[in-house]
C-alpha cells in the first residue's frame, strides 16, 4: 500500500459542523461583550472564504454565522437588542445561509458586493435601530472601493467605532467541538503531506503533479480549502506557490518540501515537511533535529496562563543560537509561528507572536488558555542547504500542549 492509500484509505471524508447550541451561546457572549462595549449594533462584512489564508474577515463572519459563503462576499450584523440577520450574495448563497444559518435570525439575499452596506443600513432600519447610534464595524479594510463609498453615504448617520477587538478576544476561548475541528484539519494536513511524499516516489513525478495529488486528496477527505507551497531542489531557496514555478521532473538528488494550508468547516490547519530522495547528508539531517529542537522549545512554553509572548521568544532564543543568519539578513525567514482558528493568523493572538512586537505592551498581553492551537514552524537559511523548515500544530491542554499534526516529524526518505 502506498504512503498515500495508507493516509486516505481508512478514512471516509470528514463531514462535521459545531452544534447550533454552541452557536447560540456564542452569540450571548458576543451580546454581552457589544453591551459592555456600548455598541447598539454590530456589522461585519466579509470577503470570499475561498480566499483562505488571504482574507481576515471570513472568519468573522463564520465566527457568527456559523458559516461562511466561499465565492461570494457577505455581511452580518447583530444587535444589542436581539436582532439578527445574514446578507448574502446571491441566490445559491441565499440557500446555503438558510441551511447553515437560520437559527441567527433573518437571511436577506443582497446582492452585489457594493449593495451590502444598503441592506445592512436597511436591515438596522427595521431593528429600530436610527441616527446616533453607535455601529461597531469589522471589515472596512477589505470591502472595494465602491462598497467602502457606499458604506460611508448609508452610515453616515452613525457613530461607526470599529470592532474588531470586541470579537478577536472572545475567538480565542474554545468549545470542544471547534477544537475537534481543528484536530480535523490537521489530519488532513498529514494526509496530504503523505500523498505528497508518495508522489515523489513515483518514477516521472513533477512538481505540480506533487502539487496536485497534496491539494486533490485535501479536498477528497473534506477540506473547504486545501493548498500548499512546495519547494524542489538540491538546495531549495524559497517557497513557490504555482504549477509554472516548479520544475517538470523530481530528480534523484533533490530535495522536496512542502507546506500545506487547510481549512476544514472554517477552522485551519498547517504542516509543514522536508523529504529527500535516498539518504540526506549528515548536515541536513543535524539540522533537521535542531528545527525539532527549535519546536519543542516553544511546546515547552505554552502553559495556560503564561504569557502567550514567551512562544516566540523561546523560538527567537534557538534561532539566535543555531540560525547562521540573523533575521534582517536572512534570505528566506517568514513567521516562526502564529495561532491557528478561524483564519490562518487568529488576530487575537497576532500581536504577541510577533518577534518585532512592542515588548512594552507585553504585560498587558494575552495569556495561554486550553483550546488554543499555535502553529510552529521554524524556518531559516542554510549555506549549502538552502532554506529548511518544518512545522506542526500544537494544541494547549490543561497543563501542557501537544502535537495535533502526526506525520512523523524530521526528514522523509524518498
Amino acid at each position: 500500500m502506498s504512503l498515500v492509500e495508507a493516509a486516505v484509505a481508512p478514512r471516509e471524508r470528514f463531514t462535521a459542523t459545531v452544534p447550533v447550541p454552541v452557536l447560540e451561546q456564542r452569540i450571548e457572549r458576543v451580546r454581552a461583550a457589544m453591551i459592555a462595549a456600548d455598541l447598539d449594533a454590530l456589522v461585519v462584512f466579509g470577503s470570499p472564504r475561498m480566499l483562505g489564508s488571504r482574507t481576515k474577515t471570513a472568519g468573522y463572519i463564520q465566527f457568527l454565522a456559523g458559516y461562511a459563503a466561499k465565492p461570494t462576499p457577505s455581511t452580518v450584523l447583530v444587535t444589542a437588542s436581539g436582532a439578527a440577520a445574514v446578507l448574502a450574495f446571491g441566490v445559491h448563497e441565499h440557500r446555503e445561509f438558510s441551511r447553515r444559518s437560520a437559527w441567527l435570525g433573518q437571511i436577506v439575499q443582497a446582492g452585489e458586493q457594493r449593495l451590502h452596506p444598503e441592506a445592512a443600513a436597511r436591515v438596522l432600519s427595521e431593528a429600530g435601530i436610527g441616527g446616533g447610534a453607535r455601529i461597531g464595524v469589522i471589515g472596512i479594510d477589505e470591502l472595494s472601493h465602491p462598497a467602502h463609498q457606499e458604506l460611508a453615504e448609508r452610515f453616515r448617520d452613525f457613530r461607526i467605532i470599529a470592532a474588531e477587538g470586541v470579537l478577536d478576544r472572545l475567538r480565542l476561548t474554545r468549545a470542544p467541538e471547534e477544537i475537534e475541528m481543528l484536530r480535523t484539519s490537521a489530519r488532513i494536513s498529514d494526509a496530504m503531506v503523505a500523498a505528497a511524499f508518495a508522489e515523489s516516489t513515483r518514477p516521472g513525478a513533477s512538481g505540480p503533479s506533487v502539487m496536485a495529488e497534496a491539494e486533490h486528496v485535501g479536498r477528497l477527505l473534506g477540506a473547504d480549502s486545501a493548498n500548499c507551497w512546495l519547494s524542489i531542489g538540491e538546495e531549495p531557496p524559497t517557497t513557490y506557490f504555482e504549477f509554472m514555478e516548479l520544475p517538470a521532473r523530481i530528480t534523484d538528488r533533490d530535495r522536496v518540501q512542502l507546506g500545506t494550508t487547510t481549512s476544514y468547516e472554517g477552522y485551519f490547519g498547517q504542516c509543514l515537511r522536508m523529504g529527500v530522495r535516498g539518504r540526506p547528508s549528515a548536515e541536513l539531517a543535524a539540522y533537521a533535529d535542531i528545527l525539532i529542537q527549535i519546536q519543542d522549545a516553544a511546546l515547552q512554553a505554552m502553559r495556560p496562563g503564561e504569557p502567550l509572548h514567551r512562544v516566540v521568544d523561546a523560538i527567537e532564543d534557538q534561532y539566535a543560537a543555531h540560525a547562521p543568519f540573523t533575521r534582517e539578513t536572512d534570505p528566506f525567514r517568514f513567521q516562526s509561528c502564529h495561532g491557528l482558528g478561524l483564519t490562518y493568523v487568529e488576530p487575537g493572538m497576532a500581536r504577541d507572536l510577533n518577534p518585532l512586537r512592542d515588548r512594552s505592551l507585553d504585560d498587558s498581553g494575552v495569556r495561554i488558555e486550553k483550546g488554543m492551537v499555535i502553529e510552529v514552524h521554524p524556518n531559516f537559511t542554510v549555506p549549502g542547504l538552502g532554506c529548511i523548515v518544518a512545522g506542526d500544530m500544537a494544541l494547549v491542554t490543561d497543563d501542557g500542549a501537544e502535537w495535533i499534526t502526526e506525520s512523523p516529524r524530521g526528514i522523509w526518505e524518498l
